[in-house]
C-alpha cells in the first residue's frame, strides 16, 4: 500500500502488517494506532498512524526476522470483589506494564465485553450474581475467538466448581490469589505466544 494512503480498515492493515485484525484492533483500543468510525460504523485506520507503525515494524529487524510487534495484551477481569478486581489488575500490570485491562463485576457484563473486544486473558470469579463464572465460562467456550489464556478463582475448592461444571480448557487457581503463581501462570502464557 502506497505512502499517500490516508486511512486503512484493520483488514487492509492486518494484511499488511502480518498479524492478525483482533491485533490491530487492540492496538487501536490500546491507542497505538489513531482510528475513528464512520457513519456506517466501520472503523477505519489514519493512514499516518498506519505508516509510523508499518516502518516502526520494519525497521524492528532484518528480511530474516520475524518484525512482528507484540501488542500489550488485553486483559478482561471479572468479579463480584471490587478488592479481587485491584488485585488481578495490580498483577497484571506488574507481569505487564502496558496492559489494556478491563474490570467488570458480574459475568453478564463480562459477556458484554466480550462481545465488544476480544481479550487476550479472562480471568473470572466463579461465585457471582446475576450469570456466574461457570455460565459465563460456557457462552465463552461456544466462540470462535476465545482468550488465549482463561484463569478461573474462586474460593470453592477445585473439586467442588468441577463438580459444577467441567473448565476446560481453563486454569483453576484457588482464592486467596497467590501472587507468586499467578504472575507465573501470566508470564508462561506470554513467553509461549
Amino acid at each position: 500500500m502506497g505512502e499517500s494512503k490516508a486511512s486503512y480498515s484493520p483488514r487492509q492493515l492486518a494484511q499488511v502488517l502480518g498479524v492478525s485484525v483482533q491485533s490491530v484492533q487492540r492496538w487501536v483500543d490500546a491507542g497505538r494506532l489513531k482510528a475513528w468510525k464512520t457513519p456506517s460504523g466501520h472503523r477505519k485506520i489514519d493512514g499516518a498512524s498506519a505508516r509510523s507503525l508499518i516502518d516502526a515494524m520494519r525497521a524492528g529487524g532484518g528480511e530474516e526476522q520475524d518484525t512482528r510487534v507484540t501488542p500489550s495484551p488485553s486483559v478482561l477481569v471479572v468479579d463480584d470483589d471490587p478488592v479481587a478486581l485491584d488485585l488481578v489488575e495490580m498483577l497484571v500490570q506488574k507481569a505487564f506494564p502496558s496492559a489494556v485491562v478491563t474490570k467488570v463485576h458480574n459475568g453478564f457484563e463480562g459477556l458484554q465485553v466480550m462481545g465488544r473486544m476480544a481479550p487476550d486473558i479472562l480471568v473470572t470469579d466463579i461465585v457471582m450474581p446475576h450469570i456466574d463464572g461457570l455460565e459465563m465460562l460456557r457462552h465463552v467456550a461456544a466462540q470462535a475467538d476465545r482468550p488465549g489464556l482463561v484463569i478461573a478463582t474462586s474460593f470453592l475448592q477445585q473439586d467442588e466448581v468441577e463438580r459444577r461444571g467441567r473448565l476446560d480448557g481453563v486454569t483453576f487457581l484457588p482464592k486467596p490469589l497467590d501472587a507468586a503463581a499467578f504472575l507465573a501462570l501470566l508470564r508462561t502464557h506470554r513467553a509461549v505466544r
